[in-house]
């Protein structure tokens, strides 16, 4: 017998067929339905995928093992990434809507979505000249007055 499951006969060697492949460690994994419904929600609501991960019952930290998992079961993966953005347009159409507290939509959407409300201010002196600060502004922020 020779290293790697090859056996030699009279001068011949052949190699011992692999029938299928191995799995990889942590892809077995099956979720309930009540566990994918509550990942689905999270995933609505904006979280995190890591806690997403730690919420199906992946211990926190081990990103390589849900990985592994995602990858072996893309169909939920396609699944959380539609919760993701029906979540987002849910928020988006508070905002949009002018509702009574659409400020916190608002600030869900830029705090878990990404979205950054962007503003530029140019302040310029009288006549447009360059704007001063004084002195004793300046020495409460640490500069010096003149």
């Amino acid at each position: 017998m020779l290293s790697g499951g090859m056996k030699a006969k009279a001068g011949v060697v052949l190699e011992k067929p692999r029938l299928r492949a191995k799995p990889e460690r942590g892809t077995k994994m099956v979720l309930s339905e009540t566990t994918k419904k509550e990942a689905m929600e999270a995933a609505q609501y904006g979280m995190p995928i890591d806690r997403i991960a730690i919420l199906c019952g992946f211990p926190a930290g081990n990103a390589t093992q849900w990985a592994r998992w995602i990858n072996a079961n893309p169909k939920f993966q396609g699944e959380l990434d539609r919760a993701r953005a029906q979540g987002e347009l849910l928020l988006q159409r508070r905002v949009m809507s002018g509702e009574a507290n659409w400020q916190s939509a608002g600030w869900m959407l830029e705090r878990t979505r990404g979205y950054v409300a962007r503003a530029s201010l140019e302040h310029t002196g009288k006549g447009g000249k360059e704007l001063s600060v004084s002195g004793n502004l300046l020495g409460a922020f640490g500069g010096q007055s003149k």
